[in-house]
């Protein structure tokens, strides 16, 4: 009875570490960090994306399903440096710890490399970080 007992609390501790340690999702506010503060400079074959509908105030999420590792820069709202998504990264763009607005709402992104893309606006996303809605740019 008392090797039962054991083998009984060893299936319960594995069954909680198993439920416990399950798989890490990025969630769409977590934040992607600008990852210098160079100026906007052609680095290779970049593609130019831009959405231009009126949310001012809103955030960019940026979402990478291209298989590989893709860099970000802005165009406006204007940004010096860049943002690097690796393949499955979900992020909203932040810097310095804070996330990033366009004050008209239009975003123009341009990427290295360049993507088949899809624009898509959330009123609610983010809202609790400052933003008004998010735009999502998905990254195919």
């Amino acid at each position: 009875m008392k090797t039962l007992g054991l083998i009984a609390a060893g299936i319960a501790v594995t069954t909680v570490t198993i439920m416990g340690a399950g798989p890490a999702h990025a969630d769409f506010t977590d934040p992607v960090e600008l990852t210098d503060s160079g100026e906007n400079t052609e680095e290779g074959e970049f593609g130019e994306y831009a959405i231009d509908v009126n949310h001012p105030g809103s955030c960019l999420v940026v979402q990478n399903h291209t298989g590989g590792r893709v860099t970000l820069r802005l165009n406006y709202p204007t940004s010096g440096g860049k943002w690097q998504f690796a393949h499955d990264e979900v992020g909203v763009l932040s810097r310095k710890g804070k996330v990033v607005t366009s004050p008209s709402g239009r975003w123009n992104v341009r990427t290295n490399p360049p993507i088949r893309f899809n624009w898509v606006y959330d009123d609610d996303l983010n809202d609790r970080k400052g933003c008004n809605g998010s735009w999502v740019l998905t990254m195919n």
